[in-house]
């Protein structure tokens, strides 16, 4: 099975619709996703901003391996490029002097995007 198979089958389902209702609130909301498993997640979420495009979605996980790996996920099923990662600037989370150089650039880059708020043109952006 295909990922554009895979992608329409949570496109249709009337449950990313409700989420998607629930992202374009005019207020903040928070939204809780349980039951969900491997790269679900990543599917239910690319549905649900797929039917609201126009806003910024932010997307926190518990831990920097679940977010990298939500990262990776997400740009693969939709091909994106305007999907930002936040990671830790750290190499380990006990020694705070070791900078990962690397990750000071993906923090640099996805706080540029949302600093520049200033586009000719509307872009979707995402940060996790």
């Amino acid at each position: 099975m295909s990922t554009d198979v895979l992608q329409n089958f949570y496109i249709d389902d009337p449950r990313c619709l409700q989420i998607a209702e629930g992202l374009s609130l005019s207020r903040p909301s928070e939204i809780a996703l349980t039951g969900l498993f491997g790269s679900s997640t990543p599917f239910v979420f690319a549905a649900s901003a797929g039917h609201a495009p126009e806003f910024n979605h932010v997307i926190v996980l518990n831990e920097s391996e679940d977010a990298a790996y939500f990262h990776n996920t997400l740009e693969n099923i939709t091909g994106a490029l305007d999907i930002f990662y936040f990671p830790s600037s750290f190499k380990t989370r006990k020694n705070f002097r070791q900078l990962n150089a690397s990750h000071v650039m993906l923090r640099t880059e996805a706080l540029t995007k949302l600093a520049s708020g200033s586009d000719a043109q509307p872009v979707r952006k995402k940060y996790w």
